[in-house]
């Protein structure tokens, strides 16, 4: 979506944004309700692992939940955590790691007791898992992005906003599905050893699986809500069609990942493993990515405008600043190159500058300038002025 060009005129942009804490809206209590029922029942899950296999429930804990802050750190050095308060992220993440995990459980043991009654059991060992697990989870972390959007509908003003809450919503999915996997797996280990299951699984279905996993088909599904909800021009019949073409696609990639497809070409070893995984994957991060490539561009031409409107002043944000403000990719670079050439200190100041300028822009957009910005404005104007005489002389 790209925005259109404001006048001076007061009315021109408007001003003000939802919160996340809407106790006055349904969807907030359904949302709420659902991730408080599937708090307790992963809880109880967890506490059974903890009484049969302590050591590799709370090793698996630590493991998983370092593995959640890398991916978090990624985003942040992105800056996609920009997008929206952290109670947002915070939902998303909750929702998938408790409430879409409590209902695909059940659901997917439905639809495979289903299937074995209408086609066989010998189909459910081989199929089972690729025909349920898309159909049930890809609905599920999708149907939190949309709860999500329901309880603060004007957070959600580009692609990226939408993109980063499917992307959490897919993460805590992952990260809770992997925990539990790994402690059941320790329950059923050939050996007496409860570290060994945590570190496979580590391998396996972290490091090996990771980056084409529940985090990429939900950022892709939820594509199709973003162009949905930012395409309000369009016939709406378009807008459903477009969203449920990349629920499709989500859900077709995520049959391929779970479906026994190109594994007899491959054997059981660790090597022969990562390149069935690859094979398979790949597709999906490329297709990921073309979708956050998007995503980013028409953010970058939203922050544009936001910065052009409400924050002419160069000092706040020079040429250069202006044009890679909605570039993730730009921003870290120079950042890079700044830590190259002037040290560690210069790189950290870039950085904390780069974040009070998108600080300023995202929330003068909300509240328009004055009382609300002014402290992201002088710690704009100081950052610059302890950057400056780090960088114009090279040490």
């Amino acid at each position: 979506m790209i925005p259109p060009v404001f006048d001076k005129d007061a009315s021109a942009w408007p001003v003000g944004t939802d919160s996340f804490f809407q106790p006055r809206r349904v969807a907030f209590w359904v949302l709420a309700a659902l991730i408080v029922n599937g708090l307790f029942y992963t809880l109880h899950l967890f506490f059974m692992g903890v009484r049969v296999v302590p050591v590799t429930a709370l090793l698996g804990l630590v493991v998983w939940g370092l593995y959640t802050l890398v991916f978090l750190q990624v985003f942040r050095t992105l800056d996609l955590l920009e997008q929206h308060p952290p109670e947002a992220f915070v939902l998303a993440f909750a929702w998938g790691g408790m409430g879409a995990v409590y209902f695909s459980a059940p659901a997917n043991i439905a639809i495979q007791s289903l299937c074995a009654k209408l086609v066989s059991p010998e189909f459910v060992a081989v199929w089972g898992p690729a025909v349920a697990g898309p159909i049930t989870e890809e609905f599920l972390k999708l149907a939190g992005v949309i709860l999500l959007v329901l309880v603060a509908r004007n957070q959600f003003q580009t692609y990226l906003s939408v993109l980063i809450v499917g992307a959490m919503t897919g993460l805590g999915f992952q990260v809770t599905e992997n925990l539990i996997h790994t402690v059941n797996a320790s329950m059923h280990f050939p050996l007496e050893n409860q570290v060994a299951p945590v570190f496979i699984n580590l391998l396996t279905r972290g490091l090996l699986s990771g980056l084409w996993s529940h985090a990429a088909y939900t950022t892709i599904a939820s594509f199709g809500i973003a162009w949905f909800l930012l395409h309000p021009e369009k016939p709406r019949v378009v807008r459903i069609a477009v969203a449920f073409l990349c629920f499709a696609l989500a859900w077709a990639m995520h049959f391929v990942w779970n479906s026994p497809f190109l594994e007899d070409l491959f054997d059981g070893g660790y090597g022969e493993m990562a390149v069935l995984l690859a094979v398979k994957g790949i597709p999906v991060v490329i297709a990921a990515g073309l979708f956050w490539r998007v995503a980013a561009r028409e953010n970058g031409t939203y922050l544009h405008a936001l910065a052009a409107y409400f924050v002419p002043e160069r000092e706040l944000i020079r040429d250069d600043e202006w044009v890679r403000i909605g570039a993730p990719l730009q921003r870290y670079k120079v950042r890079r190159e700044i830590g190259w050439t002037f040290g560690w200190r210069a790189r950290r100041l870039k950085t904390r500058l780069q974040r009070e300028q998108l600080r300023l822009i995202r929330k003068a957009g909300t509240y328009g300038r004055g009382a609300q910005t002014l402290r992201h404005e002088v710690a704009v104007r100081r950052l610059r002025a302890q950057l400056e005489p780090l960088i114009a002389v090279q040490p």
